[in-house]
């Protein structure tokens, strides 16, 4: 009942008879009138919960599709997931990986020389700190209060010291790192000395204070920090590739598609295969994600559905334990998708396209079946099993007719057409246009849950609909509550009068 249709209820409640002249009990009559009368309300509300507990299902249905779609299917359908390649090595010389465009095989790599870093280091103790008798250490002032100076490194001019505070070695790492000069300073207090080391490695790398002029500043870097203020330069990475010399700034480089950090000094070859534990591992998830889908759609399709259990009415529950309403409403809601069309559809063009022949490149006729993946008896309605052994040898000894029978897009489809559209498209191509269609059907007949503003969907607008004619109704039986008092409080009133009628001539008669 609405709030302004409650209120008049409660304001006619306080001008209401109630078997006052006649004993008639009027509240008790009334509600019985309006339990027979509500009984359409209740056929209306019951029906609104059954379109409520469809769209529900159909929404989950629709966010499995979805991840089945954007976290497994365009994975699938990428030739990268199928070229993935293992690389092995002596790791004391170097390590490395293979990108999808490097190529089955051996590879000599003849290290001679690793890209270093530009370094340098105070020649001696800097007493840079005091160690107290209770073991903690007090850091000592290098650059007094008032005291600056402004050096060059690399380029950048970097100030020293403050006019408010004296200067620790900690400020003075802490503004050599905050220059910018592509080194980086640290200070150590087990040796008491400042190490400086380039952000970068190669020839290239340097830590040059030739652009410092301030003679105090000299003073300071020599005598203070003492360091060595000549030019260091870094050294480039030299080594040779299947016989071809290479001259490289840093240690991790991609000669042939193989991406290689270079780890030592030395030989050793580079076995390229493919990988494929794991492609396997991604052809696993998918059949995962896909039996996940399908199991719950046919559970969904067959679930069976129990006419006698109706939805609850407020009304009902009140007279029921929570555990006797949550059984009953597992009876009511099953089944609530049982045959549904769009469901249908979907669940058997998923099963169509798992079933598919694709034709390599190379002509070969292939299915899941020939690679080791199969469907189980008929009753687990379409769910998928992996031969491991069978699957890995495909993939190791026909690493190619598995890419294509995965992701294969029809040459002669049209160009115009969406890939995945055609029965020979690879397998998740066909599977991706399927599901996205399918993602777009749920949602025009259930629509796209909370994240939706309107839900214009068909059963959104059956359920916008019912709430309307529920709202009517509600407003009528309303009115007939009414109606029913009023014509008691008629009926007490007239009592009333005839009651009063009857005393009166009952004592003149008796006088």
């Amino acid at each position: 009942m609405d709030p302004i249709s409650l209120q008049n209820s409660t304001t006619s409640n306080l001008l209401r008879i109630s078997g006052l002249a006649s004993g008639i009990d009027t509240d008790s009559i009334v509600k019985q009138l309006m339990t027979a009368a509500s009984q359409p309300l209740y056929e209306l509300e019951q029906q609104k919960q059954w379109l409520q507990w469809q769209q529900e299902d159909l929404q989950d249905i629709n966010t499995k599709l979805l991840s089945l779609r954007d976290n497994t299917l365009f994975k699938m359908k990428l030739q990268g997931t199928y070229l993935a390649k293992t690389v092995s090595s002596n790791t004391s010389i170097a390590t490395a990986t293979a990108g999808v465009n490097a190529v089955n095989g051996t590879y000599t790599l003849n290290v001679n020389q690793l890209a270093t870093a530009a370094t340098s280091a105070s020649d001696s103790a800097l007493n840079a700190y005091t160690k107290n008798s209770d073991g903690s250490i007090t850091y000592n002032s290098l650059i007094l209060a008032g005291t600056t100076c402004t050096i060059n490194l690399n380029g950048k001019q970097i100030t020293l010291g403050s006019s408010d505070k004296d200067w620790t070695i900690n400020d003075i790492v802490s503004a050599i790192n905050k220059a910018n000069a592509g080194v980086n300073a640290t200070y150590d207090t087990t040796t008491d000395r400042l190490f400086l080391i380039t952000n970068s490695t190669g020839s290239n790398a340097k830590i040059d204070f030739s652009g410092t002029t301030d003679s105090n500043a000299l003073n300071f870097l020599t005598n203070t920090l003492k360091l060595n203020t000549s030019t260091v330069t870094g050294t480039d990475a030299s080594f040779s590739f299947n016989g071809v010399n290479i001259t490289t700034s840093s240690n991790n480089v991609t000669v042939a598609g193989i991406n290689i950090n270079l780890t030592g000094v030395g030989q050793t070859n580079l076995s390229v295969t493919t990988d494929v534990d794991t492609i396997y591992n991604s052809i696993k998830s998918f059949v995962d994600a896909y039996n996940d889908v399908i199991t719950q759609i046919n559970s969904k399709l067959t679930e069976e559905r129990y006419y006698d259990y109706k939805p609850l009415t407020d009304a009902q529950k009140e007279q029921m334990k929570d555990s006797d309403i949550t059984l009953w409403e597992q009876k009511a809601r099953s089944g609530d998708l049982n045959g549904n069309s769009t469901l249908t559809s979907i669940y058997y063009s998923m099963r169509n396209a798992i079933s598919g022949t694709v034709i390599a490149s190379d002509g070969t006729k292939m299915t899941l079946s020939s690679i080791g993946i199969t469907t189980g008896q008929w009753y687990e309605g379409g769910k998928l099993y992996i031969d491991d052994t069978k699957l890995k040898d495909a993939i190791q000894k026909n690493p190619q007719e598995v890419m294509d029978l995965f992701t294969k897009i029809d040459s002669a489809t049209e160009l115009n057409a969406t890939p995945g559209s055609s029965q020979n498209d690879g397998i998740a191509a066909r599977l991706y246009y399927i599901v996205n269609n399918g993602i777009n059907s749920i949602t025009k007949e259930a629509g796209g849950g909370q994240y939706q503003l309107y839900d214009n969907s068909f059963l959104g607008q059956q359920i916008n609909d019912l709430n309307q004619r529920i709202s009517d109704m509600q407003d009528h039986l309303n009115t007939l509550e009414q109606q029913y008092y009023d014509q008691f409080t008629q009926l007490e009133t007239y009592m009333a009068q005839m009651n009063s009628q009857s005393q009166w001539l009952s004592q003149q008669l008796g006088g």
